[in-house]
């Protein structure tokens, strides 16, 4: 209950805070939105009684803390910020501190959103009352395995490599991109279900998952690895071993330093010169530096915002591409039909648009807060952020007796780190491919269960009348 007052209480006064937001920068007003996100954080760990207190919450508000907050009160000040590239992307600094206090606003209702409120009293969850049988997992790693071999074969694997190394598009795709998809939701499988597997299972498949991490890493690739490395750490903290806040400081440490050095020497492919070389030139002046790939999101937010406040909202324009996206081919059809540019219509291509003009070579990302904002308006980036905390808690909970909840929830945790600075809508690609898989293949081995125990009734019959 004191939880769910407090957030009432933050909810108002970030309201109240962006309606008073000021038109022009002022580092003070970011300081103290900064500190009220902060110790709001703080407080709802403290007082929202959970046992597994690492979760979606956790590394999403570390994330969110990163885009919104570093570059208005660590950045804007200074008069050297612009030897990264994306600061110096053409935005208007009037729109900073309001902008700082539209994130703090979305954030303040998501975590009301995510607060207990129509059971007050709900259970902490526990173990899941479902199971996940050995046959079921193996069918999990074949799907990977196959999905794997193919992806490679039909030269998936070389255009990844490309992207970076070679400066190929990262937006070619190909039949390999099909592969690749069944690939990430295999992968994805076996990580989320690893802790359901008695444990003497789980290293070998855990080698398997790290491989994989590794392997796309050594691409340049972060995004698949990251999120396998969340489930894998979430897991095991809810189901083997609680971990403590200083193990979770050296891991968040550790995992950003590798981050940093495969963003820092991905475009020099697999050679140990080029990175000695690279390495002895990088410039690191600020500490949050090393945090970069997430603090430069920043400006998608605010060209996000100048451009609404210029135009109407675009509702669910934005997102056509997104919800129609499980639907093999369907993006090209309206694409080619659509009487719009394309980037109107993917949620995390306008600020790219922006920025950059149409048919770009690579893209700037997006802020989830200004694609709420642009799509709804104030009022209603305050009920979609809402929204997606009550989504998150529900599936939380509900996971303990449904393993397409369980399933959601890690789908989730996955995304956690890149969430502030993607597309409002989470992947509906990957969430329906997912579910439509894990239904196939729960609903295959339950037939394969009753083929097997119909055997073994008939065997029995036998031994019984002989």
């Amino acid at each position: 209950m004191l939880t769910y007052l407090l957030n009432i209480a933050f909810a108002i006064v970030a309201t109240v805070l962006f309606i008073q937001a000021p038109n022009t920068y002022s580092l003070s007003y970011c300081q103290t939105l900064m500190g009220l996100f902060i110790v709001q954080n703080v407080l709802y760990f403290l007082t929202n009684k959970r046992k597994n207190w690492l979760g979606f919450e956790f590394f999403f508000a570390l994330s969110f803390f990163l885009v919104n907050f570093v570059y208005p009160v660590f950045y804007a000040p200074l008069e050297d910020r612009q030897y990264w590239s994306f600061f110096s992307l053409p935005f208007n600094d009037n729109h900073v501190t309001r902008c700082t206090a539209l994130a703090y606003f979305g954030y303040a209702w998501y975590l009301l959103g995510a607060t207990r409120i129509f059971r007050l009293n709900r259970e902490e969850p526990s173990e899941p009352t479902f199971t996940i049988s050995m046959r079921q997992y193996i069918w999990f790693f074949g799907i990977t395995m196959g999905a794997w071999l193919l992806f490679v074969a039909t030269g998936g694997l070389a255009a990844l490599q490309s992207v970076y190394a070679e400066g190929s598009n990262l937006r070619d795709v190909g039949i390999y991109s099909y592969f690749n998809n069944i690939f990430t939701i295999g992968c994805l499988f076996m990580a989320i279900f690893l802790f359901r597997l008695p444990k003497q299972k789980w290293w070998f498949y855990a080698l398997v998952i790290i491989g994989f991490m590794l392997l796309l890493l050594s691409t340049g690739s972060r995004q698949m690895a990251v999120s396998l490395a969340l489930i894998l750490i979430v897991g095991f903290s809810m189901y083997v071993y609680h971990l403590k806040w200083w193990q979770v400081t050296l891991i968040v440490a550790l995992g950003t330093v590798v981050l940093f050095l495969v963003m820092t020497l991905r475009t020099e492919g697999m050679d140990p010169g080029a990175w000695n070389k690279k390495l002895s030139t990088m410039r690191i002046v600020n500490f949050w530096d090393i945090f970069s790939d997430l603090t430069i999101n920043d400006v998608n937010l605010f060209r996000l915002y100048g451009w609404a406040q210029e135009n109407d909202l675009t509702w669910f324009q934005g997102m056509t591409l997104d919800i129609t996206s499980p639907i093999p081919g369907m993006a090209n059809i309206i694409i080619e039909n659509a009487d719009v540019p394309h980037e109107m219509l993917h949620g995390g291509d306008l600020p790219t648009y922006l920025f950059l003009g149409p048919d770009s070579s690579w893209g700037t990302g997006t802020n989830m807060i200004g694609e709420a904002y642009r799509s709804f308006g104030a009022i209603g980036t305050a009920i979609a952020m809402f929204l997606i905390g009550f989504w998150v808690k529900e599936s939380y909970y509900r996971a303990k007796n449904s393993v397409y909840w369980y399933l959601m929830y890690f789908l989730l945790v996955g995304h956690a780190l890149i969430y502030p600075r993607a597309p409002l809508l989470f992947d509906p690609r990957t969430v329906t491919w997912s579910l439509l898989l894990l239904a196939i293949v729960m609903a295959i081995t339950s037939h394969q269960t009753q083929i097997v125990n119909w055997f073994n009734r008939l065997g029995k019959k036998k031994e019984e009348q002989a």
